[in-house]
Order: structure tokens, then sequence, then C-alpha cells
């Protein structure tokens, strides 16, 4: 393979792509035990997400669907593609998955660095000025 040919739109959109390319067994055995090791870490963790503050939950519970997803559609795409199964196997579906995952590490990040800490100033502002808004009880 030629690097000169990821450039090209035709090198994506190949129909007949060979289905054995040297890293089809590593990358099942490395997406079985992402998909396995996140089915056990989400059960071990079930009791104590009861227990977890919002932005602790909110955070495992992104990761934990990105490693589902990438897993699961990883796992089907290469599934298909050792099948030879024209248009399915594209190389296209890949990076179409990649740029997903960047899209979504990139959303990640805007909530840490911008909406997080406006939720938390939200959220100190509230605490704040809920002394003054606090039930009072009846003698």
């Amino acid at each position: 393979m030629n690097i000169l040919n990821v450039l090209k739109p035709s090198y994506y959109f190949d129909s007949f792509v060979n289905p054995d390319f040297k890293l089809l067994w590593p990358l099942v055995v490395v997406l079985t035990v992402v998909l396995l090791l996140t089915i056990i870490f989400n059960i071990r963790t079930k009791s104590l997400q009861r227990e977890w503050s919002g932005i602790k939950k909110f955070w495992w519970t992104h990761w934990s669907n990105m490693a589902y997803t990438v897993s699961i559609v990883g796992l089907v795409h290469l599934f298909l593609r050792y099948q030879n199964i024209p248009y399915i196997n594209w190389r296209f579906w890949p990076l179409l998955m990649i740029l997903g995952v960047f899209s979504w590490l990139g959303y990640l990040l805007y909530y840490r660095k911008v909406i997080q800490p406006q939720k938390q100033a939200d959220k100190e502002l509230r605490k704040g000025v809920a002394y003054y808004f606090r039930r009072r009880r009846k003698k």
C-alpha cells in the first residue's frame, strides 16, 4: 500500500477491500477485551453509581457509552469486512467512526472546559442564596 492512497477518495470507497489485512485478529482481540472490560466495570460499579455525584456519573456514563459504541461497531465492521460484503466493508466506515470519536472527545473537552465550570459557579451561587429561601419550621 502506498501512503499516497490515503489522500484518494477511491481508496476509501473501494468495493472490494481485501478482508485479510494484518491487523484483523489483533483488532478483534482488542475490541473484545474493551467490550468485556466495560461490561465488567459497569457491573462492578453499579452499586457505587447510586452514590456518585452528577459530574462523576456523567463522566462514567459517557466514557462507558463511548467504549460500548466503538467496540460493538468496530466488531461488526470487522466481521462484515471478513465476510467481504461489498459497500459495507469500505474503509470509509472506520474513518467515519474515528471522526465520530474525535467529535465525541471534542464535546467532552468542551463540556469539561466551558460548561462544567459554569454549572459549578451556578451551584455555588445557589448555595449562597439558598440560605435566604430556606423553609422555616412552624413552632
